[in-house]
């Protein structure tokens, strides 16, 4: 079995990367040398459980546009799917009614209005009239694999 990377003065950097190491195929993740742990990331920084700090330079387009976990950007995502406070802090029930965070085979409000409004934003500018269609994609590289099957 092959071994965690280990590091010293990271113990609990350490220890995730051995529960990873062990209890994960090793052809689930893309491996990198250093296997970094991140606790928490905010703009374009993550810490380390250690507390940290490093700059990201290995995120994608959303990431590198956004910053991880913008707040007004979560304060649109939240109002769009109708999220109240009072639902994350009340605990007499464990869940709360809200659209589905997924719906595989099935669609939501959400999802219909965020192609209309992307569509008619798109379409206001320049030949933009050329797109009727969406068709969303997981990342860069599905989007890449979806432009190539279109």
């Amino acid at each position: 079995m092959t071994q965690a990377i280990q590091f010293s003065d990271e113990a609990q950097s350490n220890e995730q990367r051995a529960i990873i190491t062990e209890q994960e195929p090793a052809s689930l993740r893309t491996f990198t040398p250093t296997q970094a742990v991140f606790a928490k990331s905010a703009g374009c920084y993550h810490w380390t459980p250690e507390g940290r700090r490093l700059i990201d330079y290995a995120s994608g387009v959303l990431v590198a546009n956004l910053g991880h976990n913008p707040k007004r950007w979560m304060k649109n995502f939240t109002s769009y799917m109708g999220w109240k406070p009072e639902f994350l802090t009340d605990d007499s029930n464990g869940y709360f009614e809200a659209p589905p965070l997924t719906a595989y085979n099935a669609i939501t409000e959400v999802e219909a209005n965020a192609v209309a409004r992307l569509i008619k934003n798109v379409q206001s500018f320049p030949g933009g009239d050329r797109l009727d269609t969406v068709m969303w994609a997981a990342s860069g590289s599905e989007a890449v694999q979806k432009a190539l099957w279109a």
